[in-house]
């Protein structure tokens, strides 16, 4: 029989294979531009076997998930997180291009955030840890602003704030 935190992370990794294969077509993004991007997932690795895990596509959609359970998935429809998500995948359209590409996700260690950008050509990756993300001139400090904001909102609407 397994553990409970098996059986979460199982969950996770199966969550994490579909998010990792939406289309531009799934999230209405109709553009047919092969490096724009379309969806960003960041990891954050709190330690070497906890990570959380936030989408943000174009249509506004968002989910979170942790290696350990728990999470919410289909956020769009709160219209916060909606406009978060969707200026999130504005601000990858110039971040993505100066990530490099990669052929399989990976789950950060611990004290590391990793940016995915999916794009029609394949999929991107800028790295950071979590002491870099804080500073205030970090390319990629208002992305991980507002993962956050989405995070917290994703807190309150589960309380039933």
């Amino acid at each position: 029989m397994q553990t409970l935190s098996s059986e979460a992370l199982n969950e996770y990794l199966k969550w994490r294979d579909i998010v990792f294969s939406v289309t531009s077509q799934q999230v209405d993004d109709l553009q047919d531009q092969p490096d724009r991007v379309y969806g960003v997932i960041m990891d954050v690795g709190l330690s070497n076997e906890f990570v959380i895990t936030i989408t943000a596509f174009a249509s506004g959609e968002s989910s979170q998930r942790t290696t350990v359970g728990g999470g919410a998935i289909g956020l769009g429809g709160d219209p916060l997180i909606a406009e978060h998500a969707k200026h999130i995948v504005f601000l990858a359209q110039s971040r993505g291009m100066t990530a490099r590409p990669i052929n399989h996700p990976a789950l950060p260690p611990g004290k590391e955030v990793y940016f995915y950008f999916l794009t029609p050509a394949g999929l991107r990756l800028s790295r950071s840890t979590m002491e870099e993300i804080y500073a205030p001139a970090h390319p990629l400090r208002e992305m991980f602003s507002r993962f956050s904001a989405i995070k917290a909102r994703s807190e309150e609407l589960l309380r039933g704030s």
